[in-house]
C-alpha cells in the first residue's frame, strides 16, 4: 500500500480523545503535521500535533520499520519534554495519547505569529523589538539548559510571538538531552536541525553537541532581527551549510546598524565555529538588557503587531533570575584557578590529545586543548612550543572533522609564526598539515605534491628527522599516489 493511499491518521471533523475537535492544518513539515482544534470543555483553540504517515514508506520494509520506531520514541521524548519544561514560553502539554494507532500530542495554542512571519512584515524591527524578543528567548533557553536538554532547532518558524508580546519556544522534536547515555535518535545521514541555523558543529556531525549550538542558532536569528539579512547565504560555489562551517563569521558595523560594540562582539563571539568560546548564555542575557525599554516607556513607532516590548514597557508577573557564571564556567572544561597555567599538566593533556588525533579518533582530550588554547596562547605567547602544539592539534581537529578550509587557514596560521630552529618539527608538521588540506579545499595536486616534497627534502637534511612528520608524510604519499603522482612520489621515498 502507498503512502497517498493511507491518508492521514487525523481528519478535519474528527474528535480526539472525546474532548478535541479537529478543525484544519496549521503546519505541515518534516516528520509531523500540525493541527488546530477546538477543545469541547474549555471551548478553547488548541494545536494537535500527530506524527506524519509520510514519514516512511511501508510498515513492512525493515530499514522503514525502523525509522517508524525511532520517529515514535523521538515523539514521546518530545511529549516528556513538554510536559518536563511546562511553564512560560514554552506551551503546555494538554493531553496525549495514539488516534487511529498514530500518537498525537495535544498542545496549548499561542495564537501570535512566528517569528519568520514577523520578520518579513518588519525588516528589520527596532533594535528595542530585536533586543527584547533575543532576551525572552535566552531566559526559555536557560530553562531549557538547566533541565539537561538542547533543542538543536533554534530557528524563526520556531519562535512564535503571543499577542501579548510574550516569546514562547515551539518544536522539540529533534531536541536533545545533554546526558551522554541518552538515546540518539537521528536518522542515518541525517543532520538535525535547519539550514542557515545549524552551528557548525552540527553541521559537521557532533553526536553530542552542547548548549553552545543553541547559542549560535540565537545569535543567527538576532543578527537577521537586526539585519534584516541571514548571516550567510548560498553562493554559486559555496553552499550556506559550507559556510556556516567554514567561513569567518560576520561582524556588525556599529556605524551601519545601531549597535554598540558590545552587542556587536557578542554576536561575533556567539558564531565563533568552535563552540568552547561562545560567550556564555549570561553574558548575552548581560548585553540584551542594555537595549531593552523600561517600564513606562512609550511603543516603538511604527507600532508592531505582536509588540515583543510590550511585556517590558508594561511589566513581567516575575523576572527570571540567571547567574551570571564564573568566566571560567563557559562551555569548556573546568580549569583549575591558578596565576599561570601549569606547563607539566597542559604537557600531558597535549601527549593525550595528540595520541587521540594519531589514532584518528578525536575526543575528550582533543576537545579540552581546543578549550584552553586561548588561556594557554595568552599566558605564554604564540611561539611558545606547547602553544603551537595546541594549534596543531585544534587544525588537526579542524581536519578530521572534515573541515578542510578551516584546518588548512589554521595549518597556514602556524606555518606563518615565526619559531625557533629547535622547533623545526612543528614547522614542517603544519606544512604537511598545509598540503593535506589543498586537495579537498582547492582540487590542487600539484601544489600538494610539491608541498609534500619539500617537506620530504627537509627531513631528508635532518640528522633525526621527528618521527609524527615521517609518519605523516608517509601516509599522505599513498593519497598522493591515488592522485597521479606516483612515479615522483616512488622516486622521492625510494631513500626516505
Amino acid at each position: 500500500m502507498n503512502v497517498s493511499d493511507r491518508g492521514d491518521a487525523v481528519r478535519p471533523g474528527d474528535v480526539l480523545f472525546d474532548r478535541f475537535r479537529i478543525k484544519a492544518t496549521l503546519k505541515k513539515g518534516g516528520m509531523a503535521r500540525v493541527w488546530l482544534a477546538e477543545d469541547l470543555r474549555t471551548k478553547k483553540t488548541v494545536a494537535v500535533k500527530e506524527l506524519g504517515r509520510d514519514y516512511w514508506s511501508s510498515p513492512y520494509d525493515a530499514d522503514e520499520r525502523r525509522l517508524r520506531n525511532e520517529a515514535f520514541m523521538r515523539f514521546d521524548r518530545e511529549r516528556d519534554l513538554l510536559d518536563k519544561f511546562a511553564g512560560p514560553g514554552i506551551p503546555r502539554l494538554l493531553d496525549h495519547g495514539r488516534f487511529r494507532g498514530e500518537p498525537c500530542l495535544v498542545m496549548e495554542y499561542i495564537p501570535g505569529k512566528n517569528l519568520r512571519d514577523f520578520l518579513s512584515q518588519y525588516r528589520p524591527p527596532p533594535i528595542v523589538a530585536a533586543a527584547a524578543i533575543g532576551a525572552q528567548i535566552l531566559e526559555i533557553l536557560d530553562r531549557i539548559h538547566q533541565g539537561g536538554v538542547v533543542h538543536r532547532d533554534l530557528k524563526p518558524q520556531n519562535v512564535v510571538l503571543a499577542s501579548n508580546g510574550a516569546v514562547h519556544i515551539i518544536d522539540f522534536g529533534i531536541a536533545l538531552p545533554t546526558d551522554p547515555q541518552a538515546t540518539r535518535y537521528t536518522r542515518h545521514g541525517h543532520t538535525p536541525g535547519s539550514t542557515g541555523y545549524m552551528a557548525p558543529e552540527i553541521i559537521r556531525g557532533v553526536k553530542d553537541p552542547t548548549v553552545a549550538a543553541d547559542l549560535y542558532g540565537f545569535a543567527c536569528i538576532v543578527y537577521e532581527l537586526i539585519t534584516a539579512k541571514q548571516v550567510f547565504c548560498d553562493l554559486p560555489d559555496r553552499s550556506v551549510e559550507e559556510r556556516h562551517r567554514s567561513d569567518p563569521p560576520p561582524r556588525l558595523d556599529p556605524a551601519q546598524y545601531p549597535v554598540g560594540a558590545d552587542l556587536a562582539d557578542l554576536l561575533h563571539g556567539m558564531l565563533e565555529k568552535e563552540p568552547g568560546i561562545r560567550p556564555s548564555l549570561a553574558d548575552g542575557l548581560e548585553v540584551l538588557r542594555r537595549y531593552l525599554p523600561r517600564l513606562g516607556d512609550p511603543a516603538p513607532s511604527p507600532r508592531l503587531d505582536p509588540d515583543p516590548t510590550r511585556p517590558f514597557r508594561e511589566g513581567r508577573d516575575s523576572l527570571p533570575v540567571i547567574a551570571k557564571p564564573a568566566p571560567v564556567q563557559r562551555q569548556r572544561p573546568p580549569v583549575r584557578r591558578r596565576t599561570m597555567p601549569s606547563r607539566r599538566e597542559f604537557g600531558a593533556l597535549l601527549d593525550a590529545a595528540e595520541h587521540e588525533v594519531m589514532a584518528q579518533q578525536p575526543g575528550t582530550q582533543t576537545e579540552r586543548v581546543v578549550a584552553r588554547l586561548r588561556e594557554v596562547e595568552d599566558a605564554w605567547g604564540p611561539r611558545e612550543r606547547l602553544v603551537v602544539r595546541a594549534r596543531l592539534v585544534r587544525a588537526d581537529h579542524a581536519r578530521l572533522e572534515g573541515d578542510w578550509p578551516g584546518a588548512g587557514r589554521l595549518y597556514r596560521a602556524v606555518e606563518r609564526t615565526p619559531l625557533d630552529v629547535k622547533d623545526i618539527d612543528l614547522l614542517l608538521e603544519a606544512r604537511v598539515g598545509v598540503a593535506e588540506c589543498l586537495v579537498p579545499e582547492e582540487d590542487d595536486t600539484d601544489a600538494a605534491f610539491t608541498l609534500w616534497k619539500a617537506v620530504v627534502v627537509e627531513l631528508r637534511s635532518l640528522s633525526l628527522p621527528p618521527a609524527k612528520v615521517h609518519q605523516r608524510c608517509r601516509e599522505f604519499a599513498a593519497e598522493l599516489v591515488e592522485w597521479g603522482h606516483h612515479d615522483e612520489v616512488e622516486t622521492m621515498l625510494s631513500s626516505f
